[in-house]
């Protein structure tokens, strides 16, 4: 429960007395007017802003104003009213309680509330498990805003409809070697017409970038769907930059993304993973065009038999192992990518069937990889590979061509 002390309480009751509070006409609201102390390391802002959200009228914004605040407790976030701040550099809420089980600001069942110009950070290193966690929410806006210091998760939205960040920027987790643990924006739990576009993902100290899934604990049901992520730039992230992380999972687009891998890191960084080992495939309708992905692990990752996949007219280049990865799928439409300078196999299929390599204009151009264009192992059925420049690579420029269909291929 939080108490006010006298400056706040005599500020509330002023607030109160003169209709400034309970009137329809205010349209930005400071938190400074409601008690908060700027830079003070010993009070807690979080009853300032607090009193600040619950006071404001639909579509009035609370202002942070430059500074940095200190809060002990929660900040409930509320249907229809803003918070905004003077810049990242600016003004910055830092929370200076920690543990994974605690939240810097919440959000439940809220409605067209938009977070912008701040930064959202815990003061210890140790961090705090998420700094906006919002659930069931519709039409939430998260932009021009910096997040560091979390263990699970800076953006988790579950069941929640136009979750959006936009021209953010992600570092610095404070857990990455745990499952679970260190992942930029979340949606989980039947999210749905999300958006992340513009924002910066910077490792080392990110696990995953941007996660996509369904209900973990219940294995296909409930799956995100109709999320865009587009336009993004993800640097040196430990494991999957961008994950569709199983459960179902489906009709979600990436796009116009710049994954930039390290090349002198041994950790297991893949580009863009579809499907995941624990949780499941990923559903059907995805879609992964027109990326930039440079020096991961796999360029492209599909697995746990996820289905009907299309990978068009994505750049990779410098992967340590595969460019693009099927360790497990079926019915995927694999078209018009530049795949060079991987250290195995440009593409390699390891298991699946109905796997379409072809042209929709150039063909994939598939060159420079140290062994070779196409690997398509003995057990994969119903291949069609068709109109692609498999040249110039090692291995005798090979690809397998044992199962299915190859016509017009360049340099067999």
């Amino acid at each position: 429960m939080c108490f006010l002390n006298v400056k706040q309480s005599f500020v509330f009751a002023v607030l109160l007395s003169t209709g400034f509070i309970a009137g329809a006409h205010a349209a930005e609201l400071s938190i400074l007017e409601f008690g908060a102390t700027a830079d003070d390391y010993t009070d807690d802002d979080s009853i300032a802003i607090n009193l600040a959200i619950q006071a404001a009228h639909e579509g009035d914004t609370i202002l942070v104003n430059r500074g940095k605040y200190h809060i002990k407790n929660e900040i409930i976030l509320k249907n229809h009213i803003n918070l905004k701040g003077e810049g990242t550099s600016l003004s910055v809420i830092a929370s200076i309680f920690y543990g994974k089980d605690r939240s810097l600001m919440t959000g439940r069942y809220i409605s067209d509330v938009t977070i912008d110009n701040l930064t959202l950070k815990a003061n210890h290193s140790r961090g705090i498990g998420r700094l906006i966690d919002i659930r069931y929410g519709d039409s939430v806006t998260i932009s021009n805003t910096h997040f560091s210091r979390f263990i699970l998760h800076a953006v988790y939205f579950n069941s929640t409809s136009e979750g959006r960040v936009i021209n953010s920027l992600f570092r610095q987790a404070s857990e990455t070697e745990k499952g679970g643990h260190g992942y930029g924006v979340v949606y989980t739990n039947g999210s749905q017409y999300g958006l992340v576009e513009g924002s910066d993902f910077i490792g080392p100290h990110i696990r995953h970038g941007v996660v996509i899934q369904g209900d973990k604990r219940k294995p296909g049901q409930n799956p995100s769907h109709n999320i865009v992520i587009a336009g993004n730039y993800f640097k040196h992230t430990t494991q999957d930059a961008i994950d569709l992380h199983g459960s179902g999972e489906y009709n979600n687009l990436i796009v116009n993304n710049v994954i930039d891998g390290d090349p002198n890191s041994s950790t297991i960084g893949r580009g863009i993973g579809v499907g995941e080992d624990v949780h499941g495939p990923s559903g059907e309708g995805n879609v992964i065009a027109d990326n930039i992905i440079r020096n991961t692990r796999y360029g492209i990752h599909v697995l746990t038999g996820s289905q009907k996949v299309t990978i068009r007219d994505n750049i990779i280049e410098g992967c340590k192992r595969y460019g693009i990865y099927v360790q497990n799928g079926s019915d995927l439409t694999v078209r018009d990518n530049q795949i060079s300078g991987c250290e195995k196999w440009g593409i390699y299929i390891e298991e699946g069937d109905d796997i379409k390599i072809k042209k929709a204009y150039t063909g994939n151009q598939v060159t420079q990889n140290v062994l070779g264009a196409l690997y398509v192992a003995p057990d994969v059925s119903s291949m069609y590979v068709s109109d692609n420049d498999f040249c110039l690579n090692g291995g005798d420029n090979s690809y397998t061509k044992d199962n299915g269909t190859f016509l017009n291929n360049l340099c067999p």
